[in-house]
């Protein structure tokens, strides 16, 4: 270790101004490949938005297509029409769709879109809010198989005791509700106006709401409300203009504005913008580790005529490369830490309102990976140009001109 900062301290004192250039071109180099890595993951980050099914931003949580009015059971629309809107409407935007609700005979209808259209699962919300009994809620099996399958209350069956954080009544019994679960064969079932249903599943919840498969209501079944449309994924704007088409192909110009609109669209050029910033952030980063390679390259052919001497003072090459080593590793963790305090504290701050996701990229885990993976490279690079340095004998590295 003496060796360390006596040889640190010769290369401060023989060589002053080579010594600061070589200190202020790794902080730059160094600033450089740690800026390109959070303009790349911020970009990177931005493209993900695009096609990933999370929130846009914390505040909506679904993008939404909204109509301008509502329709009644005195002006409802067929389920014909609606079932073609939906069948156009997957095919024309598949998996970005988040799920379409309406109200059809009676019944609320939740139907999503994975690789085809299949009851949502509402049991799920259900159980979270503590409003699932037991059994289990409609799968894509009784969609595709237009399964005569309910999921009902469970008050219309038996009476419970168990009270919900909600204002629940317990004192609803079956012989309240129009249409009564009953036993048979082992099986519990019940008959609806579309016909004998068997229950797979109850919940907890007293207001008269039976859940069954969209598949089984008839084509002219009366709808009473538009399509509530939820997307899951920003649209290109020919996507947008495709799904606004085709809602109004079927629902006329009841669809709000686009000035009203809060469905953001996907212009295709920004996102070749953003993969265009990503791909010069890597071209930084790499040139920047080029021009390190380069300083410790430079480095140690000015110490040609130290490293000789030591060689012929009886130093083994192993000593020697050990010794340059750990010089130029201690060179780059001060210079690294020094780098990073001065990003972390004075640069990104100042940054950070210019690119959205940047400062999620810089997190301790972040840094520390980054040092991680710049010194094992700088170890590798510093061992194959010093091991070719050393190689020569003490006598040829006298001789040999840069």
């Amino acid at each position: 270790m003496r060796y360390l900062f006596k040889n640190i301290g010769q290369f401060i004192k023989h060589s002053k101004v080579i010594f600061a250039v070589f200190v202020i071109c790794e902080i730059t180099s160094l600033m450089l490949i740690i800026f390109s890595y959070g303009i790349y993951q911020n970009y990177s980050q931005q493209v993900k938005d695009i096609a990933s099914n999370k929130p846009i931003n914390e505040e909506q949580e679904w993008l939404r297509f909204d109509f301008a009015s509502d329709i009644d059971e005195d002006n409802s629309i067929s389920n014909e029409l609606v079932f073609s809107f939906i069948t156009e409407f997957g095919e024309a935007l598949g998996n970005k769709i988040g799920d379409v609700s309406f109200n059809c005979n009676g019944y609320y209808m939740s139907l999503s879109y994975d690789n085809g259209w299949q009851m949502y699962d509402i049991g799920h919300n259900l159980e979270i809010y503590g409003e699932w009994y037991n059994g289990r809620y409609l799968n894509k099996k009784d969609y595709d198989n237009a399964a005569k399958v309910c999921v009902a209350p469970i008050e219309c069956y038996k009476e419970i005791e168990d009270e919900l954080d909600y204002d629940y009544n317990d004192e609803v019994s079956p012989k309240d509700f129009e249409y009564q679960a009953y036993d048979r064969n082992g099986k519990k079932y019940i008959d609806l106006p579309e016909g004998t249903f068997e229950v797979v599943g109850f919940t907890k919840m007293s207001n008269f709401e039976y859940y069954i498969p969209y598949t089984v209501m008839p084509l002219d079944a009366k709808v009473t409300n538009f399509p509530e449309i939820e997307m899951k994924q920003i649209l290109y704007k020919n996507e947008y203009n495709k799904a606004v088409n085709i809602i109004k192909k079927y629902f006329g110009e009841h669809l709000v504005s686009d000035d009203n609109s809060d469905m953001p669209v996907y212009d295709a050029e920004v996102l070749k913008t953003f993969k265009t910033k990503m791909t010069i952030s890597i071209i930084i980063a790499i040139i920047s580790s080029i021009n390190i390679a380069a300083l410790f390259k430079f480095v140690i052919e000015i110490r040609r005529k130290q490293m000789s001497i030591f060689r012929i003072n009886g130093c083994t090459k192993n000593k020697l490369r050990r010794m340059l080593i750990l010089e130029m590793l201690f060179y780059s963790i001060v210079n690294s830490a020094v780098c990073i305090s001065i990003f972390h504290f004075v640069i990104l701050p100042k940054i950070a309102d210019m690119f959205p996701y940047i400062s999620l990229a810089y997190t301790l885990k972040g840094y520390g990976l980054l040092i991680l993976i710049y010194l094992a490279v700088t170890y590798i690079i510093q061992n194959i140009m010093i091991i070719s340095s050393i190689s020569r004998s003490p006598v040829k590295m006298l001789k040999v001109r840069r």
